[in-house]
């Protein structure tokens, strides 16, 4: 702030000559002192390139030409500051007596460049003044103790902020500002507009003593922002030297696409995040760069929580928050397309959306964030009392499922979303005591498995779109389901009738456990072990589900037992084959393997009779050989006997 103070000093010592000369000096001589002695207070080079005459009316004053104020040495080459031209107008009657009552500013079409050097020099630094100008940094504040500014205005303004340590510009334009100083030692007060990334921002400020500013006292300050995004209010406490703050901070943003486009992150900033947010709490802000919020209160959409949070300024913000909640409503985090919804009721499966996910929002703040929640409405999930940690750092978020209850269940285990380079998913879950069917309903529109499961999951996926994640899904898992049933398959009411077809009113299968284990490979979920059994039938079950693109293709070969002791009586099978859409599947017997294994039992018999005959006639050859060797051999003695005996 001393540089501006060491900038109006030396307009206001143009203003006295020019005022106390009036016409009698000629305007190149103003001029040339003027540009002196101001170069003298800022230690900056100081050019006017138009004329400097004064004012008589409407009021007393000095108008230049065009004019501009020099960077600093290491900075760019262009001027600190250029402007189109200057009015200052004051009153007579204080002049006269030694005070600077400055009742119209006038600066039009600046250009000021705000630099700061690697090393971590600005060049808003001025130099010194000479020995006999100079002040303390006790005394600069006061140096210009009668100074005060009625009516100030710069129009259409552009500050341009250079950092060469980080290598970035910023840039505000169309600047309008209106400024009041009626004492020195009193309250400031501006309002104006800019336009930074496009977007038009309004503000209004005041200061409750500026001279106590200057000298890095703690003053009351109300700063508001007004624009397309919503509303900003700050209510408290500050000082500039260090920089402290602490009161009260309001928010209403009632377009986060907005606010995305005047931070430069876009218009999808926010997009599938929240519409609207609002806040209130209270700020304290350190000389380290750390801001605090306490008693803060954060409505994002139809939820509200409640909060306390720190949050570490720099190139990447640190965040630590605890949040408490009530009932969260996330679903449209997760709300992949309408047609997911009209696929449940029965209505066209459509698929998964194809349309590209953008998480880049993950990189602009790393965190630790730990949330207590009544409940949460995932959309595809809906969650009881949870405990959840979310740690985010460079685009990758872990969430620790510390404690969830859901579907009358308990569900822990980790999630990762990794948005560093492109965007990948994955992640190890455990429930106990899922009930399947409220479950299923919620993640794959599937209602005829009624039971209780416990279940684990570990999955990893890659992709710019939900369509890509489903079709690229690797991982394994494995079921344990108790006793339930199975609405729409009754595979005892096919064995007791003998008859595959069989449905009959109300069908269901009742069961008293299913067990089994699965793997997942670009996106289809294999199991071969699927295992069920129930008081009069076991059954084996082995098949695919595609879950990028929604369908299942599943057999299951039941077989009756007379006891619960699994005494086999009859070995009556009936094959069912699952297949279709998993919102609609379709179950058919399959009459195919019924076929093929009465081929294969019939073929069995003939095979096991054609054997038997093959058998009994070998043994009969054998014998009549046996018979015919015996004969031949009895024949050859005797005939061997009687040459020996001569007879």
């Amino acid at each position: 702030m001393r540089w501006v103070v060491r900038l109006l000093g030396g307009i206001a010592v143009l203003v006295l000559l020019l005022v106390g000369g009036l016409a009698l000096v000629p305007a190149e001589k103003i001029a040339a002192f003027a540009t002196r002695e101001i170069s003298l207070r800022t230690g900056r080079e100081v050019a006017f390139t138009g004329e400097v005459r004064p004012v008589f009316y409407p009021v007393l004053g000095v108008r230049t030409g065009p004019l501009q104020i020099g960077n600093a040495i290491w900075a760019d080459k262009e001027p600190m500051l250029k402007a189109d031209s200057l009015l200052i107008g004051v009153e007579l009657m204080p002049l006269l007596s030694g005070k600077v009552k400055v009742k119209e500013f006038r600066l039009v079409n600046p250009d000021i460049r705000l630099e700061v050097a690697a090393d971590g020099r600005a060049n808003w630094q001025l130099a010194a003044p000479a020995p006999e100008t100079q002040t303390t940094s006790d005394t600069a504040a006061t140096a210009l103790p009668d100074l005060s500014l009625q009516d100030g205005q710069i129009t259409n303004g552009r500050i341009t902020y250079i950092d060469h340590k980080a290598g970035s510009s910023t840039t505000l334009a169309g600047l309008d500002l209106h400024l009041s100083l009626p004492d020195f030692a009193g309250p400031l007060r501006a309002s104006g507009g800019v336009v930074y990334n496009g977007q038009p921002v309004r503000f209004s400020l005041d200061l409750t003593a500026f001279q106590e500013v200057l000298e890095g006292k703690l003053i009351d300050l109300s700063l508001g922002l007004d624009g397309g995004f919503g509303k900003l209010a700050y209510s408290g406490a500050v000082s500039q030297s260090p920089p402290t703050a602490q009161g009260d901070l309001t928010a209403q943003l009632s377009d986060l696409a907005a606010l995305g486009r005047l931070l430069g992150q876009g218009p999808d900033m926010a997009a599938g995040l929240a519409k609207t947010a609002g806040f209130a709490g209270k700020l304290t802000y350190t000389a380290g760069g750390v801001i605090y919020l306490r008693e803060a209160a954060l409505d994002v959409d139809r939820n509200r929580l409640v909060l306390e949070a720190d949050l570490k300024l720099g190139d990447i913000p640190f965040l630590t928050a605890r949040i408490n909640a009530g009932d969260l409503n996330l679903a449209h985090l997760t709300k992949f397309s309408d047609g997911d919804a009209a696929a449940g009721a029965g209505g066209k499966d459509d698929g998964w959306p194809k349309t590209p996910l953008d998480f880049s929002a993950l990189k602009l703040v790393n965190a630790d964030i730990a949330i207590s929640a009544q409940g949460m409405d995932l959309g595809v999930l809906r969650l009881g009392k949870s405990q959840v940690r979310m740690q985010l750092d460079n685009g990758r978020l872990v969430t620790a499922l510390n404690e969830v209850n859901a579907y009358q269940g308990q569900i822990k285990g980790e999630l990762v979303l990794n948005a560093r380079k492109g965007l990948s998913a994955g992640g190890s879950i455990t429930g106990s005591g899922i009930q399947l069917q409220p479950l299923l309903i919620d993640v794959a529109a599937y209602d005829r498995l009624i039971a209780g499961a416990s279940v684990s999951l570990k999955f990893l996926t890659s992709g710019q779109s939900v369509d890509a994640m489903m079709r690229g899904l690797e991982g394994s898992g494995r079921i344990d389901i108790g006793g339930g049933e199975i609405l729409g398959l009754d595979l005892a009411g096919m064995l007791r009738n003998l008859d595959a077809s069989y449905r009959g009113d109300g069908s269901k299968t009742i069961f008293k456990t299913i067990t089994g284990s699965y793997q997942i490979d670009k996106g289809i979920l294999r199991n071969e072990d699927l295992k069920f059994t129930s008081d009069l039938v076991v059954a084996t079950g082995k098949g695919d589900v595609n879950i990028g693109e929604r369908t299942i293709a599943y057999r299951i070969v039941p077989v009756a037992f007379s006891d619960q002791n699994g005494d086999q009586a009859g070995g009556i099978t009936v094959p069912v084959r699952i297949d279709g859409p998993w919102s609609a599947p379709r179950f058919t017997p399959d009459l195919q393997s019924l076929i093929d294994a009465e081929l294969d039992k019939k073929r069995e018999e003939v095979e096991a009779l054609v054997q038997s005959e093959i058998d009994k006639a070998k043994a009969d050859a054998e014998q009549r050989l046996q018979e015919e060797l015996d004969k031949a051999v009895e024949g050859a003695v005797n005939d061997i006997f009687k040459q020996l005996t001569g007879e």
